[in-house]
């Protein structure tokens, strides 16, 4: 602050506006004003992250930078006052990708095969455990981060294995997104016992901002978009452009979005989906197809498409 009023007044006695007597009048002004001046507190990541466990937004202990990306740092500068610190908060603009609802889940509502929710099945439950490890680990080396959730037939648990990974996931301080593109028969939102005012057609129908229609799920800390209705023109809304660019704006905010597709067999979806994501996950039912049903299921993708194929040996799944 005094190097600011010292160049100030060098630059006003050399232009001859000012006399000695009232620049250090001035000088001794300032200089009691500096010192009297408090700090500004600084940001402290480590509050951030319990701040966040008790209910912020952001979902994460990681410090945001979308949340910071008008030009506030990690710390503010200090010699500000608490009025200047309150204006430079008013510019950090929400995310049009960030969750506008919360949903507590209610446990009596939630479907059973969802054990990575609960300490009921803890031996199920470190599978999806040891799956998201994977996953991570995966991510660390190819740069993964869209995930394409499919089965050749509905009924083989694609949809709960979507959430009990969104749910892994999340425990392992990851920032997750499930996108329901099950436009013939959505199951997120009824596999989750929750009520949706607006669904994934809904918001590009109306071109609402994408956080319009995500829904953060506590106390897992993952979000979900859903889908609502049957859509009957599914690959017509997989098809257009500007459904894709809504949906990037989901990227910065997330660190893995599992999109939980159509079966395979019978629905030409899952063509257009694997364009826009980096991977897929395959779930089997043991016994449930025949090799050549596998084989057609399997058509559209290539070796490098696939990450992997979650086995599942449950009598009956949802979705």
């Amino acid at each position: 602050m005094g190097k600011v009023f010292e160049a100030i007044n060098r630059a006003e006695v050399e232009a001859g506006h000012t006399e000695p007597d009232v620049r250090a009048e001035r000088d001794a002004r300032a200089e009691r004003d500096a010192r009297a001046e408090p700090d500004a507190p600084e940001f402290d990541s480590d509050q951030a992250g319990e701040a966040n466990e008790a209910g912020e937004p952001s979902g994460s202990q990681r410090f945001s930078f979308v949340r910071y990306s008008l030009g506030v740092g990690p710390s503010l500068e200090r010699g500000r006052t608490n009025g200047h610190a309150a204006a430079a908060s008013a510019l950090v603009r929400r995310s049009p990708a960030e969750a506008v609802r919360e949903v507590t889940i209610d446990p009596s509502r939630v479907d059973p095969h969802l054990v990575a929710f609960s300490s009921f099945n803890p031996r199920a439950a470190e599978q999806y455990n040891k799956l998201a490890l994977s996953l991570i680990s995966r991510s660390a080396e190819r740069g993964l981060k869209r995930v394409l959730i499919a089965s050749a037939e509905k009924f083989e648990g694609r949809t709960t294995t979507a959430l009990n990974l969104a749910c892994a996931l999340a425990r392992a301080h990851q920032r997750v997104l499930v996108v329901d593109c099950d436009f013939a028969q959505p199951g997120v939102a009824k596999a989750l016992g929750i009520n949706c005012e607006v669904g994934l057609a809904e918001m590009f129908e109306r071109g609402l901002p994408p956080g319009e229609a995500a829904v953060r799920i506590r106390p897992y800390g993952f979000d979900v978009v859903p889908t609502r209705r049957r859509v009957e023109n599914s690959v017509g809304l997989l098809a257009a452009p500007a459904f894709w660019k809504i949906l990037q704006t989901f990227d910065d905010n997330h660190d893995f979005i599992l999109f939980d597709s159509s079966p395979l067999l019978g629905f030409g979806d899952s063509s257009l989906l694997v364009r826009f994501t980096d991977t897929t996950l395959l779930v089997v039912q043991a016994g449930r197809l025949t090799s050549s049903e596998l084989s057609r299921a399997m058509s559209p993708f290539t070796q490098d498409d696939i990450l992997g194929v979650v086995m599942n040996r449950a009598g009956e799944q949802t979705n």
